[in-house]
């Protein structure tokens, strides 16, 4: 059982302490386009969140999110995969950071003050179990912020979009289903869907909404393309940037800045949902 920091952690930086492209210039210098616009968007919306601490983030990735959002919090991170667990360590931005799979969290009950997961829980096939987890570790009056996949998600792929509108229709289910098996995706379900998994939990949901437009997603599937270099530099070099303080010449965060735009309330391609314990 391994005992979370004594101190609660800190929150995002404050509304009105930075700039919103700060998360974008801080992605670019780590990870590919199709990942900086749609996770700078993400540090947009849970910038905006109350996340009393400790705050544990289930399905840390390489890192990056939290290095983005809230690099000097101490976060807790569990990811259930070595090589992105090794990844994030390097970036030393969590406080502790767990080898862990989420349906067995190696912590005691209530031990949170925040339980976080931002577009994880859709690549998990049996994922009730990991929310009864993420449920068990987090103290009552806790927040309970999870994000992922729409129903919209992959038939807002610029690929689909396209073959449909080339009147395709055969191609572009092939795309989605190829594009469901490459992203790992095993739920994309709509609002009632999740909000019956999370009261089912016990949850009190504070508020849900759809971000990350049609259009913006297109082209974020259209940036998977043209990032394409990148997986040679990161085969080789462990790496996905080669040229890292880019943004802080280039004004290539102002550039893409629509990119990064969470997008309306009512439709989108992920969805974010807040609730309580």
């Amino acid at each position: 059982m391994i005992d979370p920091p004594k101190t609660p952690n800190a929150t995002p930086a404050s509304k009105a302490a930075q700039p919103h492209d700060i998360y974008a210039r801080r992605l670019l210098r780590a990870v590919p386009m199709f990942r900086v616009i749609v996770r700078a968007a993400e540090c947009r919306l849970f910038a905006e969140l109350d996340l009393p601490g400790p705050v544990l983030d289930i399905g840390t990735g390489d890192g990056t999110f939290a290095m983005a959002l809230a690099p000097d919090a101490g976060w807790v991170g569990i990811e259930p995969a070595a090589k992105p667990a090794r990844e994030a360590a390097d970036l030393h931005v969590y406080s502790i950071l767990a080898l862990a799979e989420g349906a067995r969290l190696p912590f005691a009950d209530g031990a949170f003050g925040t339980v976080l997961s931002n577009s994880t829980l859709e690549h998990i096939p049996d994922v009730e179990p990991v929310l009864a987890e993420m449920y068990r570790v987090l103290r009552p009056g806790g927040a309970f912020i999870v994000s992922f996949p729409s129903e919209h998600f992959l038939d807002y792929y610029g690929g689909t979009i396209a073959l449909r509108a080339l009147k395709l229709a055969p191609l572009a289910d092939l795309y989605r289903r190829w594009a469901r098996y490459t992203a790992r995706v095993h739920h994309d379900d709509a609002p009632p869907v999740w909000r019956a998994r999370l009261e089912h939990l016990g949850l009190h949901i504070d508020s849900w909404r759809y971000y990350y437009s049609k259009r913006n997603t297109a082209a974020m599937d259209v940036w998977h393309y043209l990032s394409a270099g990148t997986l040679i530099t990161h085969k080789l070099l462990k790496r996905w940037i080669l040229w890292r303080n880019k943004a802080d010449i280039l004004p290539i965060a102002k550039w893409i800045d629509p990119m990064t735009d969470p997008g309306p309330e009512d439709d989108g391609a992920f969805l974010l949902f807040v609730c309580h314990k």
